[in-house]
């Protein structure tokens, strides 16, 4: 485990989706399992670098679709839905924004699930990679890249840039060796509910109990800050009722 953090004021929280927000380790996987395919040459090459992203996408929708068959988006988002958000996500995600922090999604994983659980989570950054769809919705083969899997410290730390943020002024949560890229350009690091030992190796928190509220002792470090929180979602709660 990397050296703690001294607590200070956190304004942004970045989140890995898949195994993080949402209770599956891979969206990509996910899709071929229930499609009957298996992408692990695929997945292996690319590990060794033997092609981009671009062509993992191609090579991934040729599985799905094979011998010039025509997969709908439809299909895709509807196996999607059935991923379940990961316990305590919502309830995290609002009360890091009762408190003024800011969050983000950057993720590897597929558009039409890191959609779902940015609108229902109120999440206000997502960064993801999409499927380019023909004008009736059929998969075309290419793919929308804007987190490349292996260079996701690269569009955290551009991220961050573009916020006017600083390093210290960041979290990032991930469950795998390669969000551990994160870590190097926020100031705090959290593995939650990790898959490898390399992300707990490089974080300075590590969470291993499937609950996302865990992570809020560490953002929110002070106790009047965490129920400061509690009491804005209790007073808007209240207010909602009196509305409607």
């Amino acid at each position: 485990m990397a050296k703690r953090r001294i607590p200070g004021r956190i304004r942004l929280v970045i989140f890995d989706c898949d195994g993080v927000l949402a209770d599956a380790g891979s969206s990509w996987e996910y899709v071929h399992h229930a499609l009957g395919t298996d992408n692990t040459g695929s997945l292996e090459a690319y590990m060794r670098k033997e092609f981009d992203d671009h062509e993992f996408i191609r090579r991934d929708v040729r599985l799905w679709a094979p011998s010039g068959q025509k997969i709908h988006i439809s299909r895709i988002r509807k196996i999607l839905d059935k991923i379940p958000l990961m316990n305590g996500a919502p309830q995290a995600v609002r009360a890091l924004s009762r408190a003024g922090i800011k969050t983000a999604i950057v993720s590897g994983g597929l558009q039409p699930l890191t959609e779902r659980i940015a609108k229902k989570c109120g999440i206000d950054i997502n960064l993801s990679n999409g499927l380019v769809t023909d004008k009736k919705g059929y998969l075309t083969g290419e793919g929308i890249v804007q987190v490349p899997v292996s260079e996701k410290g690269v569009v955290v730390k551009e991220l961050v840039k573009r916020l006017g943020l600083r390093k210290q002024d960041c979290a990032a949560i991930g469950d795998r060796g390669l969000d551990s890229r994160m870590f190097e350009h926020v100031g705090l690091g959290i593995a939650f509910n990790p898959a490898d030992e390399e992300v707990c190796d490089k974080a300075q928190v590590v969470i291993r109990t499937k609950d996302l509220r865990k992570i809020l002792r560490h953002i929110l470090p002070y106790r009047k800050e965490r129920k400061a929180a509690r009491k804005s979602g209790i007073a808007r709660k209240n207010g909602n009722k009196a509305n409607k």
